[in-house]
């Protein structure tokens, strides 16, 4: 009855953490704010190991389903069987015998990893083309100088605005609007705001939430930890600009700036090309963060629904490595 207890454990578990997450997540940010690199970390592993779930749940059927290999003739069919009968550890009496084909169970996972390939590669199309209509913007009338210790790119534009691209030819774009509105320590705050984003690479971090968990932002755990880490990314940009100048003064450069600042080319482009300084929302966080004693209980709740799924995921898995290793291939 223990595999069963745990195959079951594994899909309630996976279930709950999926549906019920979003909500603890956004309770928890009280702390989880204080150490926003850290939290990029934590909220990453939770979401790959809640995906790492996701996956065992083939096996997970496969044992319980005792499910034939109908799809695979010949060879091929027994080799399969082989594997599979040597990884299952239910008893043949607690088999439902769906009729369902092996096959199709096991390569759950796989078409899960074909949907996120897939939608990774649509997004990256999708932001390379919106590299090039900024680039194109930026060529007309961009120029290079040296600022706050940086190389940075000038645009002239109306709008107070900087913003950070992946491309190195670029990196830091700043506005003539900005220079004329900031003094010079708001300045520095806003390039080294700008900097961590290109030196802690950022950027790859947005363009994998946005491109390859596409397919699975209606599951609400997914939703609420692309939604989280960008803004974990902007607090952690700012707590290097505070080291460079002070939370005083940064806090002073993003009210200055607003929200939603920046060329229309620029917003368009998306997280994956330029990352904006820019959010009155973020001085709330500098200037008088909230009490973190409230986030124990969220974040109790999180480890522990992260650690059983990582347990039942782990000893589901097992079994298959097992028999592999022990040669139900050959």
């Amino acid at each position: 009855m223990t595999p069963l207890v745990i195959a079951t454990t594994l899909v309630v578990t996976v279930l709950a953490t999926g549906f019920a997450t979003g909500p603890l997540i956004r309770r928890a940010a009280p702390a989880l704010m204080r150490t926003p690199r850290l939290t990029v970390g934590i909220l990453g592993g939770v979401l790959l190991v809640w995906l790492v779930g996701l996956a065992a749940f083939g096996p997970t059927l496969a044992w319980a389903l005792g499910a034939p290999t109908g799809l695979l003739p010949g060879a091929s069919g027994e080799v399969c069987q082989r594997c599979l009968a040597a990884a299952n550890p239910l008893p043949a009496e607690l088999s439902l015998g769906a009729g369902i084909p092996a096959v199709i169970l096991l390569a759950l996972p796989v078409v899960l990893a074909v949907m996120m390939f897939v939608a990774g590669l649509r997004y990256r199309r999708q932001q390379h083309q919106h590299k090039q209509q900024l680039t194109s913007a930026l060529q007309v009338s961009a120029r290079k100088m040296q600022l706050a210790g940086h190389f940075v790119t000038i645009i002239p534009h109306d709008q107070p605005t900087a913003f950070a691209m992946a491309d190195r030819r670029w990196g830091i774009v700043v506005s003539t609007a900005l220079i004329r509105l900031l003094n010079a320590e708001e300045v520095t705050a806003v390039i080294a705001h700008e900097a961590a984003h290109v030196r802690q690479r950022h950027h790859l971090v947005t363009g994998i939430l946005h491109g390859v968990f596409t397919p699975l932002r209606w599951v609400p755990l997914v939703n609420a930890v692309s939604t989280a880490i960008p803004q974990y990314l902007e607090m952690a940009a700012d707590n290097a600009a505070r080291q460079a100048t002070s939370t005083e003064v940064m806090a002073s450069a993003l009210l200055k700036i607003g929200e939603g600042g920046g060329p229309v080319e620029a917003r368009s482009a998306g997280g994956g090309v330029a990352l904006h300084a820019a959010g009155i929302d973020r001085i709330r966080h500098l200037i008088a963060p909230p009490d973190a004693s409230r986030s124990v209980a969220p974040i109790a709740t999180m480890s522990l629904t992260t650690m059983l799924v990582s347990i039942s995921t782990a000893l589901v898995l097992l079994p298959y490595w097992q028999a592999i290793l022990d040669g139900c291939l050959a």
